[in-house]
């Protein structure tokens, strides 16, 4: 596995020292290669935030950006990073599932339960290496990352490639990229959409909201959808 990049956002000092500690006892033991970033708090992480970390660990309690804040901004910006919340009360940590956090380290922190976590997070990690998808274009082509990708429209025999800041249209067919994005958590909610999950931000009624825009989940394919959402939660 190439370096891990870690991002650690926690304002009380003693809590630093105690994880980077357990990170550098974690990283020698296991034989990792990693780098750390540490913030002090929310705003600081968030901003002209870039999706370079692999694992975020986030304190909930901040003084001026707390971390469910700032992971709802994180999520806007990188569907694929773990988050993995510290916090003294497991109930703040209920609210995790909004932002699809992986897990949560109760405080005061054990290096027993934080080196469990951290090895099942790690192993995600090693899953979401970045796949990418060249368009041909009239002028050129575009290389896009399938995680920047929030859903394929079916439109009169083009497939429309919606992303953050626009969208790319070219001749295909939905049925073919069906079978390539599968594996990356990409889902046909209907016949004319394949959306991706890590990009979903809420069911309304027969609905999914993917991007800001309300697409269709078809009554035969509802159930599958929301058991491979559930899994990608």
């Amino acid at each position: 596995m190439a370096t891990i990049r870690v991002a650690v956002v926690e304002d009380e000092e003693r809590h630093i020292q105690i994880i980077k500690e357990y990170l550098d006892r974690f990283r020698s033991e296991h034989g990792l290669a990693m780098t750390v970033q540490y913030f002090r708090d929310g705003e600081d992480i968030v901003d002209s935030y870039t999706a370079e970390y692999d694992l975020i660990l986030l304190d909930i309690q901040m003084e001026f950006m707390d971390g469910m804040q700032a992971a709802r901004r994180i999520r806007e910006e990188d569907p694929r990073v773990v988050l993995i919340f510290l916090t003294s009360m497991a109930s703040y940590a209920i609210e995790g599932y909004e932002v699809r956090a992986m897990d949560y380290i109760l405080k005061p922190v054990s290096y027993d339960v934080f080196s469990r976590k951290l090895e099942r997070a790690i192993g995600t990690i090693g899953l979401n290496d970045e796949y990418y998808v060249l368009l041909p274009l009239k002028d050129g082509a575009v290389r896009l990352e399938v995680s920047s990708i929030f859903y394929i429209e079916s439109r009169s025999h083009m497939m429309i490639y919606h992303v953050k800041n626009g969208e790319y249209g070219l001749r295909g067919r939905l049925d073919d990229l069906e079978q390539e994005l599968l594996p990356h958590g990409f889902f046909r909610s209907n016949r004319g959409y394949l959306v991706n999950l890590y990009h979903v931000t809420e069911i309304r009624g027969e609905c999914c909201i993917v991007g800001g825009a309300q697409l269709p989940i078809s009554r035969k394919k509802r159930a599958e959808f929301m058991q491979e959402l559930t899994k990608i939660l």
